[in-house]
């Protein structure tokens, strides 16, 4: 099942769609015959494909039965620059597998780190927007391909608390200058009331798993500022503590009047924006003695005392290169650590940091959870870079690296933008996952889009890591999982240029053995449970079919 149809286009409406791939069937030695809904790929001359999905069709992963997981029997997925997306093999672990390979690896079911919290994305008032163009055309696969069954299965939604740098014009819920009695605070009527909080309900309602929504301001309104404005250096003035706390139980108490309610939120996106760095988005600085000070004073007692302790307070919210210096100052006090639950972390820059900080810190401090709360690739969207394959691996290295060292789970950034990276005010318009194309009634699934299912379709909440052992890694990422229902879920990836080939043993069921292509990320599902030694025979298959 090679995924690539050869067609190079660079118009984005009228775009051709090879209908004759919607139906594809393999051949699977002992397990007969599986129809999938595969990917109808596009070519725009990247070195991978894009997968188009409109308002009749999309790729989606099929359900399996416990027989295909159980009594020997493991799944196979992959997706690859070649052109593969998730495709399926139905498989058995064999004895004495060759000990001839690149790379070996050992599962111990009895080592266990972290749960997972879950993984998903922004819906960012861009995001909410595209989603809304979409339905204009009766296009809903976008909801599913994101939280229903047989998508990516997130679990995580991050809302702004008003404007960020993916809306269409700066606001707050009370622009009204000098307004601290908050009398003027309402949502808006059409980024709000209109687009976030209905799509929100069509998502839970959905989605066969708990969603957990949270927050994080990415500025005062300006009149509470030092600066004036929206942007620049800039930070809350003192006299404003108190009203921009009860500005957070305004915000909460207008959703929960709208029957949503939230599970999280950090106190300000990126605090080094507009403090440490001058910048031209959105922004408000804080120190981590102002906020340390803000949590400990301000913003946590007030949500106590209205009646939103449950919500997880989570401090920092930026990129990792202040982390440790950051954290351990607004930790350091005791009544700010009684508020704050976890930590949050951004993935930019994660090629610079040295993954072990967050292990370090996670056991500084072991009562606190750390979520990455942010991530995108930072690379203006064009027609020639569609499916990227470089785009998902960024994904990648972020996921693996951070789930090796007590991550408990990962958010995107924008889950849709449209072809131009928007819409959006400012001018650093970037790239998602998924690609809105509304005047075609289409939308295309990148690389990036694949590489997170690849995690938040078979990992769900409350999973742990547990070891994968290895003497021999090959230059493979890998990283295992025990799920809640018993399964065990292995994902590894190839950023060589070559294949690698590999043996994965678990000693209660035997041995995996398979060749990782080149440029290749792969997730293994099996349950748990010693199988019958017939079922202990190499499976052999079939050459996968060439889609025309």
């Amino acid at each position: 099942m090679y995924f690539h149809s050869g067609l190079k286009q660079c118009a984005w409406a009228g775009m051709f769609v090879d209908k004759t791939s919607h139906t594809q069937t393999e051949k699977r030695g002992t397990f007969g015959v599986v129809q999938l809904q595969p990917c109808v790929p596009r070519d725009y001359g990247a070195n991978s494909v894009v997968c188009v999905c409109n308002a009749t069709y999309c790729d989606f992963l099929e359900p399996y039965s416990n027989e295909s997981i159980s009594n020997g029997n493991y799944l196979h997925y992959t997706s690859s620059m070649a052109g593969l997306r998730l495709q399926r093999d139905a498989k058995t672990f064999v004895k004495n597998a060759s000990i001839e390979v690149d790379a070996t690896f050992q599962v111990n079911r009895a080592t266990k780190y972290q749960e997972i919290i879950g993984f998903g994305g922004a819906m960012t008032d861009s995001t909410a927007i595209n989603i809304h163009s979409m339905n204009k055309t009766k296009n809903t696969p976008n909801y599913r391909t994101y939280f229903g069954e047989g998508g990516s299965k997130y679990s995580l939604i991050r809302v702004p608390m008003g404007a960020s740098d993916f809306s269409t014009e700066y606001y707050t819920y009370d622009d009204v200058a000098g307004d601290t009695s908050l009398q003027y605070f309402a949502l808006r009527q059409f980024e709000d009331y209109q687009l976030k909080i209905p799509y929100l309900k069509q998502i839970q309602n959905i989605s066969s798993q708990d969603i957990k929504l949270f927050t994080a301001p990415w500025s005062a309104p300006y009149w509470m500022k030092d600066n004036g404005t929206a942007f620049g250096r800039s930070a809350l003035r003192l006299e404003n503590y108190k009203p921009w706390a009860n500005y957070f139980v305004k915000y909460f108490d207008a959703y929960a009047d709208a029957n949503i309610t939230f599970w999280g939120l950090t106190p300000q996106n990126e605090p080094n924006q507009g403090g440490v760095h001058k910048v031209h988005i959105i922004s408000m600085g804080w120190t981590a003695k102002q906020l340390r000070g803000f949590i400990a004073e301000h913003l946590g007692p007030t949500l106590e005392e209205n009646g939103y302790s449950y919500l997880k307070l989570m401090a920092y919210d930026d990129s990792g290169l202040y982390l440790p210096e950051y954290l351990q100052s607004i930790l350091k006090n005791e009544t700010t650590r009684s508020f704050v639950s976890g930590v949050a972390i951004h993935a930019y820059h994660d090629d610079n940091i040295d993954p072990n900080i967050i292990s370090n810190l996670q056991t500084e401090f072991p009562d606190m959870f750390f979520l990455y709360t942010e991530g995108e690739y930072l690379h203006q969207i064009t027609v020639a870079d569609l499916g990227t394959w470089e785009r998902g691996e960024y994904y990648g290295r972020s996921l693996f690296q951070s789930l090796n060292h007590w991550v408990t789970g990962w958010t995107d950034w924008n889950m849709v933008l449209n072809t131009a990276g928007g819409p959006v005010w400012s001018k650093a318009p970037y790239n998602a996952p998924i690609i809105a194309n509304a005047s075609a009634d289409e939308f295309l699934k990148q690389p990036a889009f694949y590489f997170m299912t690849h995690f938040s379709a078979f990992v769900p909440p409350a999973s742990r890591r547990i070891q994968l052992e290895t003497t021999k890694d090959g230059g493979l990422e890998t990283v295992a999982f025990l799920t809640p229902e018993e399964n065990i879920v292995i994902n590894l990836e190839n950023r060589k240029n070559k294949a690698v080939s590999v043996v994965i043993n678990d000693p209660e069921k035997g041995d995996i053995e398979f060749e990782v292509q080149a440029r290749s990320i792969h997730t293994l599902s099996t349950a748990l449970g010693t199988p019958p030694m017939a079922s202990l025979l190499r499976a052999q298959h079939e050459p996968l079919p060439t889609a025309a």
